[in-house]
Order: C-alpha cells, then sequence, then structure tokens
C-alpha cells in the first residue's frame, strides 16, 4: 500500500480533486486513516492508500508508523519534560495519544486513558463526565470518554492537517470523511460518536459500520475475480473480534434476474464489550494468583501495569515474535528491589487460556446464554460475563437461522465463507479454532468446512475498506446491501376503549435493511399527538426480528429492546392551549445512518422535528406492570384526592390513603406503577391547596413523595420532577411547621433519583445550610427532623465523589456522640455503596475513603444488628471492579466481625463473590418500599 508521502509535493495526489475521501478506523486499540483520490483511482486495490501517522514514540522522538494507538497520556506537573513531547504542530493541551502514550502509560497507569471507545457505550456512566483514566487519584485532571474519543480524531486530523501545509482544500475537514463504528453501537454511542467528531473539527461524516468495512476492504483486493471466489447463495460471516468489542455479521451473494449477483447483508449481532481487553485481563489473573495465591493481591495501579505487561506478552507470543515472555512489576517506595514481582507466560500457557477460556468447542446440542451486561468487572467497563466469544457465535447463528433460511435456502446456519478482522483474530490457531468449532456445531457428517477470506492486515482493514465505501458511494466499486442493521419502531398507543390498557403496539419506522438515504413512508396512518404539553415517543429497536415492514404494527416484547425515548413539546397555538391534533408521520433514514422523524399536521401547515433525548441512561429502571387497574377505579381515585384537598376541611385528608387503598382493593405498597404515576398527576394538579392549611400541604408532600417515588420510572417521569423542583427555591408554604418540615424532606428525599446531579448538589447545600450548629455547638433541628435529613443526603447518589466524602466525615463525626440512630447508618451506607442503586458508578467514592469509614465503625462497641451487617454489606459487597472493591484485609475483618449463621453466612456471599443486586435488596437499599414492578437491577 502507497503511504502518504512526506511532503504533498512528492505525490502527483496533489493535484487532485478538493474533496477526496478519507477512511478513519477509530479502534479500541488502534485508530488508522486511509484515503483515495477518486479522479486517480482507477484501480483501487493500489490507489487507496494508508496514511502512516506522524506521533511520538519516544521522548522527543516523532516517528511515522501506519497506525495511531488509541491510548490517551495526561502529563502530570513533574512527569515529563514538556520539551520531550512537543508535536510539530500547536496543541492546547500537554496530554498526547499515540505509541508513546500507550509504552510510557504502561508504568504509569493512573495517568493512561484505555478502551474509551468501550466506554463511550457504557450507559451506567455519565460519558460526558470527566471518569477516566477510570480510578485514577483525585491529582489527575481527568477527561471524559468521548474528550479522549476526539483526542484521537484531533490527533489524526493535525497529523493529517500538517503534512499539506497551508493548502487548506486538503486539510481532513474539507474531506468526505467515512468513520467506522461497531455494527452493534446502539443510537446513542453513534450520537456520542459523531459528537466526539464534531468536537475534533470534522462535520462531513458519515458512519459506517466496523465489520462492513472490513468486507469492503476483501472486496477492494478483490474487485477483479470476487465472483470466482464468492457464489451466489454463500453464506459468509465476518468475525471483526477488536480490543474491546466483538461484532458478528452475515453476508450473502444474491442472484439477481438479468444483472450482477448483488451482495446482501442478513444479520448484525448484539454488541458484547468482550474482545483482546479480557484476554489481557485473565492472562494477568493468572500471573497475579502465581504470585500471592489468588487474584486480588495488586492495588489498582500495579493491576493496570500488569494488564499492560500481558497484553504485550500475549501479542508477541501469538504473532510468533516469541515463545516466551517474562512479566516483571518493580517494587514500590522502600521495597524497590525486594517487592519486585517475575512470572514467565510461555506459549503453552497463553494458548490454553485464550484457547479454552474464550474460544473453546461448544455442543452442538446446548442452548448458549443469552448475552447480559451483569459482569463489571476489573476496570468498572459492563464486560460480558460470558467470556467465551465460541459461545457467543454460537447463539447469533442460532438466532438467525430462520433469516439464513429465508435468504440462501440453507437448513442450516453453517457459514461457507468466514472474513476474520480485529486484533484479536489475528493468529492463525485462533481463526482455525472458530472454523473447527463452526464445524463441530453445525457441520454434521460431511460437512464442507468453511473457507477463510484472507485479511493480510486487521489492523488497517476497516479504515481502508470505509475508504473503499466512500469510492463506492459516487458508483465506483462492488455494493454491498447493507442498509440498517436493525428495525426500528415507534411506540403508539390506542383511542379505542377496547384496546387493552396492558398491550403496548409499536409501528414500524425502518425495516431491517432499509438502505441508508431513504424516505420513511407512513402516509397512509394518521396519528394523534397532545399539543402544549410534555409528550413521549417510545423507541426500540431489533437486530433479529425479520419480515416487519415499514408501517407494520406489532406488540411490543421481548424482541424489541428499548431506546432512549424522544421527549419533546408540541407547540401549537398562540395560546398554548392543551389539545389534541392529527398529524403524520414523516421520517428519513439518512446518510449518517440515523433516524430523523418529523410530525405533521393534518389541519395545519405545521411541521415539527421529534429529535433523539440522548440523556444520560443510567439508573433508568425496569418496569415490570403485574397489576393494571380498571380506568373507572384510577378515576375514582383521581376524584378522591381532589375532593379531599380541595375541602378546607382536614377530615377528608385523615382517611384519604385509606380510602384510595379501598378504592384500588390494594395495600398501599402494592400500588402498581402506573397507577400511582397517575395519582401524582392528579395531586400535582392540586398544588395550590398547599395554602389551605399545614395539614393539607404536609399531606399534599407526603402523597406526592410516594406517588412520584423513586423519581424515575414512568416515560413522564421527568417532566413531573421539573414541576416539583420548581416549589424548590419558593419553599414550603408552613415552614415553621414540624411536620411540614419533616414532610418537605421526606418527599424530597423519595423523588431524589429524579433530580439531575446540579439538582442534588443544590439540594445537598440547603441540607447543609440548616445542619449548621448554634451558638452553643448543637444543632438547632430535633432530632426527627435531623434523621430525615441525613436520609435525604444518603440517597443524593448524583452527588460530587468530594461532596458525598464530606457528608460522611460529617456523619461520622455525629456517630461518636452517642449510640448511633439506625437512620444515620444507613444513610452512612448508602453514601459509601459500592453498587449504586440509581446513580453512575463513577459517582461511587474511592474504597481507601470507606475502609476508614469500616474501621470507625468497627471499632465502636456495637452488636451485630441486622441493621448494621446490612450497611457494611452495602459499603464492602464485591462488585468485581477493583477500583470500587476493598481490599482483602478490610474484607476479612468485616467477615471475622459477622456473626455465625442467618445474617451472617447471608452476608458473606456478597463479600467473597460478585452478586447482582435482587429486588428485595433495592427495597432495604432505598429505605422503604418501592412501586410495584420497578426494578433497579435485573436479577440474573
Amino acid at each position: 500500500m502507497p503511504s502518504m508521502p512526506s511532503s504533498p509535493a512528492e505525490d502527483a495526489w496533489v493535484d487532485g480533486p478538493t474533496t477526496s475521501v478519507i477512511g478513519i478506523d477509530l479502534g479500541t486499540t488502534n485508530s488508522a486513516i486511509a484515503y483515495v483520490n477518486p479522479d486517480a483511482a482507477t484501480d483501487a486495490h493500489t490507489r487507496i492508500g494508508i496514511f502512516d501517522v506522524p506521533q511520538l514514540t519516544g521522548l522527543g522522538e516523532f516517528s511515522r508508523i501506519p497506525v495511531l494507538p488509541s491510548f490517551l497520556y495526561l502529563p502530570g506537573p513533574y512527569d515529563i519534560d514538556p520539551a520531550s513531547i512537543r508535536h510539530p504542530w500547536p496543541t492546547a493541551e500537554d496530554r498526547f495519544a499515540g505509541a508513546l502514550a500507550r509504552d510510557h502509560g504502561a508504568q504509569v497507569p493512573a495517568r493512561l486513558v484505555s478502551s474509551a471507545k468501550s466506554w463511550l457505550c457504557h450507559g451506567k456512566v455519565d460519558r460526558h463526565g470527566r471518569i477516566l483514566p477510570w480510578g485514577a487519584p483525585q491529582e489527575v485532571a481527568k477527561v471524559s470518554p468521548v474528550e479522549a474519543s476526539a483526542a484521537y480524531l484531533t490527533h489524526l486530523r493535525n497529523a493529517w492537517n500538517h503534512a499539506w501545509g497551508d493548502e487548506e482544500e486538503h486539510f481532513l475537514e474539507n474531506q468526505q470523511v467515512i468513520l467506522t463504528v461497531p455494527a452493534s453501537f446502539d443510537e446513542v454511542a453513534r450520537e456520542l460518536t459523531l459528537e466526539a467528531a464534531g468536537m475534533a473539527g470534522l462535520k462531513d461524516v458519515i458512519l459506517l459500520e466496523e465489520p462492513l468495512a472490513a468486507f469492503y476492504s476483501w472486496l477492494m483486493r478483490h474487485e477483479d475475480d470476487w465472483q470466482t471466489v464468492v457464489q451466489p447463495g454463500e453464506l459468509i460471516l465476518i468475525c471483526d473480534v477488536g480490543g474491546g468489542t466483538t461484532d458478528l455479521t452475515l453476508i450473502t451473494l444474491n442472484a439477481v434476474d438479468g444483472g450482477s449477483p448483488r451482495f446482501e447483508r442478513i444479520a448484525v449481532g448484539d454488541h458484547l464489550i468482550l474482545g483482546g481487553d479480557n484476554v489481557d485481563l485473565a492472562l494477568a489473573r493468572k500471573v497475579e494468583a502465581h504470585w500471592h495465591g489468588s487474584a486480588g493481591g495488586l492495588d489498582t495501579d500495579r493491576w493496570k501495569a500488569l494488564c499492560h505487561q500481558c497484553r504485550q506478552a500475549k501479542e508477541r507470543i501469538l504473532s510468533g515474535q516469541a515463545e516466551g515472555h517474562r512479566v516483571t512489576l518493580t517494587g514500590t517506595g522502600s521495597r524497590l528491589i525486594g517487592g519486585t514481582l517475575a512470572a514467565d507466560l510461555d506459549r503453552e500457557a497463553v494458548e490454553a487460556i485464550v484457547l479454552e477460556g474464550f474460544f473453546p468447542l461448544t455442543d452442538p446440542a446446548e442452548v448458549p446464554p443469552k448475552a447480559h451486561r451483569a459482569a463489571i468487572t476489573e476496570f468498572g467497563l459492563p464486560y460480558e460475563s460470558e467470556p467465551a466469544i465460541t459461545r457467543h457465535l454460537h447463539r447469533f447463528l442460532m438466532q438467525h437461522a430462520t433469516d439464513v433460511a429465508e435468504a440462501v435456502g440453507k437448513p442450516v446456519p453453517l457459514p461457507d465463507r468466514v472474513l476474520f478482522n480485529g486484533g484479536a483474530l489475528k493468529p492463525e490457531i485462533i481463526q482455525n479454532r472458530i472454523v473447527d468449532n463452526l464445524v463441530h456445531a453445525f457441520g454434521g457428517n460431511g460437512a464442507k468446512r468453511p473457507y477463510i477470506l484472507e485479511n493480510p492486515n486487521h489492523d488497517t482493514a476497516v479504515a481502508l475498506g470505509a475508504t473503499y465505501y466512500g469510492l463506492v458511494k459516487i458508483g465506483r466499486g462492488v455494493r454491498v446491501g447493507s442498509g440498517s442493521p436493525r428495525a426500528y419502531y415507534l411506540g403508539v398507543g390506542r383511542t379505542e376503549q377496547t384496546a387493552a390498557p396492558s398491550s403496548k403496539e409499536a409501528i414500524c419506522l425502518i425495516e431491517r435493511g432499509l438502505e441508508e438515504g431513504s424516505p420513511i413512508d407512513l402516509s397512509k396512518r394518521t396519528f394523534m399527538v397532545l399539543a402544549n404539553q410534555p409528550v413521549q415517543f417510545e423507541l426500540f429497536s431489533s437486530s433479529y426480528r425479520s419480515g416487519d415492514a415499514t408501517g407494520n404494527v406489532i406488540g411490543v416484547d421481548d424482541s424489541l429492546t428499548a431506546l432512549p425515548p424522544l421527549q419533546t413539546v408540541i407547540q401549537y397555538g398562540k395560546k398554548g392551549l392543551k389539545t389534541k391534533i392529527p398529524v403524520r408521520i414523516e421520517g428519513h433514514y439518512t446518510e449518517l445512518g440515523t433516524l430523523s422523524l418529523w410530525c405533521r399536521s393534518e389541519t395545519s401547515q405545521h411541521r415539527w422535528q421529534l429529535q433523539f433525548q440522548l440523556r444520560d441512561t443510567a439508573g433508568v429502571a425496569d418496569v415490570r406492570e403485574q397489576t393494571v387497574l380498571d380506568q373507572a377505579l384510577v378515576q375514582e381515585a383521581r376524584e378522591a384526592i381532589i375532593h379531599a384537598f380541595q375541602n378546607s376541611a382536614q377530615e377528608p385528608l385523615n382517611g384519604l390513603v385509606k380510602r384510595i387503598c379501598g378504592i384500588a382493593d390494594l395495600p398501599r405498597d402494592d400500588w402498581p406503577l402506573s397507577f400511582i404515576r397517575e395519582l401524582s398527576d392528579t395531586i400535582l394538579s392540586q398544588t395550590a391547596a398547599r395554602s389551605r392549611s399545614a395539614v393539607h400541604e404536609a399531606r399534599w408532600m407526603n402523597l406526592l413523595g410516594f406517588c412520584l417515588r423513586p423519581g424515575f420510572g414512568d416515560a413522564m417521569d421527568e417532566q413531573r420532577v421539573k414541576q416539583v423542583w420548581r416549589l424548590f427555591n419558593p419553599g414550603a408554604v408552613h415552614p415553621k411547621q414540624a411536620q411540614v418540615k419533616s414532610e418537605w424532606w421526606i418527599m424530597w428525599r423519595r423523588i431524589a433519583g429524579g433530580l439531575n446531579p446540579g439538582q442534588q448538589r443544590q439540594l445537598s447545600q440547603a441540607l447543609g445550610t440548616l445542619r449548621q450548629p448554634g451558638k452553643n455547638g448543637k444543632i438547632k433541628l430535633p432530632l426527627q427532623q435531623q434523621l430525615e435529613l441525613w436520609m435525604a443526603v444518603g440517597n443524593l447518589e448524583r452527588l460530587y465523589v468530594k461532596d458525598k466524602v464530606k457528608w460522611g466525615r460529617i456523619l461520622l463525626s455525629q456517630m461518636q456522640t452517642g449510640a448511633a440512630r439506625h437512620q444515620l447508618v444507613w444513610a452512612l451506607s448508602r453514601l459509601g455503596a459500592r453498587e449504586l442503586l440509581y446513580g453512575p458508578v463513577d459517582r461511587v467514592i474511592p474504597a481507601q475513603t470507606v475502609s476508614m469509614w469500616i474501621d470507625a465503625l468497627l471499632g465502636k462497641n456495637w452488636d451485630a444488628s441486622k441493621m448494621l451487617v446490612g450497611a457494611l454489606v452495602r459499603m464492602a459487597r464485591k462488585t468485581g471492579d477493583r477500583t470500587r472493591d476493598l481490599g482483602p484485609d478490610v474484607i476479612r475483618r468485616i467477615i471475622d466481625w459477622l456473626p455465625d449463621g442467618g445474617d451472617g453466612n447471608d452476608a458473606r456471599r456478597f463479600l467473597e463473590d460478585v452478586i447482582p443486586m435482587e429486588q428485595q435488596e433495592e427495597q432495604a437499599v432505598f429505605g422503604e418500599s418501592l412501586p410495584a414492578g420497578l426494578l433497579f437491577h435485573e436479577s440474573q
């Protein structure tokens, strides 16, 4: 492949067109950039080139290599001489990406950002938050996953532009850029990738799925002879396993009457955060166990350094560069020499871990487990709990057996051809093991062994294929009919009273395989939308439903995956009155592979765009409605609320909850989510009733907090919490009444999960002001109000870590004055919890801080009550993430302290093994019952 010349003047490509085609592979481990001049690309194979990326390869050393390692180093104030990391182009930051970042960062892992791409699709963290490097100390100026991704793209842009001098017409931002993403990236991750590209100054960007790009790179090399290699009706598997993700795609070559055969994509696999990084972790665990007898003996920094060394060992051994590799960790502090650890990894050990752990032979009769993301391990990422890639492949092929039968007529989904891509699949021994397993699982007697399509360079194939795709888009190459890798659906409701309220339906917007740039025609259907009030449009996707055409209405079931909804207000008319408007839905599946939707009024010229609300999905709960009440009963309960609050007398309020229980024929704790949210809407409509009396206000806050708890779970909770938040600054109407004061903070504690980080911090600051001691050094508030305030603090999971630490210290100091109330211990355990109920995992306080809290608790002469045992479990439970997990010495001390039998035995399980949180735990963690059917975590 030709490389970008040292000077643009050295290549005739300079005289080409202003707009050229650039393919960028933004990889988990390596990024690459390829290019082509469309006018000169008479032979794509020889004209598409790889741009050798200038980057720091040593201190003061700048070199050009084919890839940019996707690592970002964040230097400390006395870490590196700034002159030795100076770039030939202006940079705003000292941080740098590439080979030196990777190699130097392996020695100083607390300042090394890696696997940013995996974090980009991690829905349980704030992907705009400065959380990387994960687990780094406070003095490190962290970056967000989006910012780290943008840093790699910025380096590529600066390097490319620098090669062109002052010829701005050739700058990267002025070219046609094809940027690749995993085919299994959801809509949110795709949009975040585009956002990172925008931060890097790249605006005209088209997204392309990586497995498809890998296949285009094969087509690029076989433009003239692909028809002699692949025959119509053959099934092609693309297996792409990189550093952080596994992507699976099926393609076939269809015969076309009167024309050339056409490649068509059949299926795309689920998103799997599973790849070479997991192999590195497995090797590191083996070495650590050799040193310490079991896993968990190394601190976070040394563990990260070990993982980087194991990656180097794996790459050298599996590539054939060496038969073995010595892994060495130097000591720290005064034990610099004596604390040095060393171990040897040889080919036999590495191959055993890789083949048996990640690529075992699967039983043809087994039903592989469904992919899920419960196993958060080592570095905070939601890796798949099932590490065997061959089992995921087995499940993928079984899942799409019907699609394969319909597309190519094969009764068994055994591929005819396999294209391997990604750094993890470079070794031939792994490729052969996967093919062996395909034959073992699906071949049967006499089956023909799948043929491996050659891929000479796994590191740059995706970038080359992306560039070739750019040529295809202008009619210069062999096209694969790809279109959307999944179908998309819009949730719809029925206006007929006969429709069962529990049945959800959705209309197909984008059928699988719809080509980019296609319009979405729903002209034959009319919808009604609510104007001048918050509305939500539910969106779903499916990567394996087949046969659904645009306009089809289907039932919502497990075959659909819920996406972040479209939330908006349809503004209509000058008066802003709530009304219903008949509309038609217009749509477009854009060239970027994203969904654009519009509502067009049937009675006017109005047209409204519906845009994705890409809010943080961390904490979004699963709702499994088990009880649905008759609408007449719901209305009766609403009327009882209105009657009670509109009456000046207090008597109707006294028995209101009991009256609603009688109407629903359910105890209060069993009221389902849909019911209590309708009640909360009615209560909010009676906000003015708070002024009638202190009793009215106290009952209003108590019932609203109960019906709106925990602040999320229903589609419209964001809007409801916004309404309540408007009351925060004005405060209570009767602030001097003791019951009103207590109910005020109980209400905010109950709905705190619906408050954003800024609102939670504002609430925290207000609570801190209330707790200021008087002149005598004592808190002015009565004890019961203090306890309510502390429980409110404990439920603020989105607070900054530094704020949680501050509150914990204050709480511990208060406990030292006497016997601790159970509310105080509960609040401390919520602040120090290892597994949050709804908050993002980047808001978990450091393990070292919690260890000191636990030492303080165990240092008191308290009985091992169920309350205290539960609190210790919350602060010390094992998550599998070394950054959050406590050290073995602390865990052993807790285990020794626990009572024998009963609660003690149950507690030990959570301290020794990673056990997902279950529903009964959620109730205890929240501090009271949760709405029936609302689950924060899916039990395994």
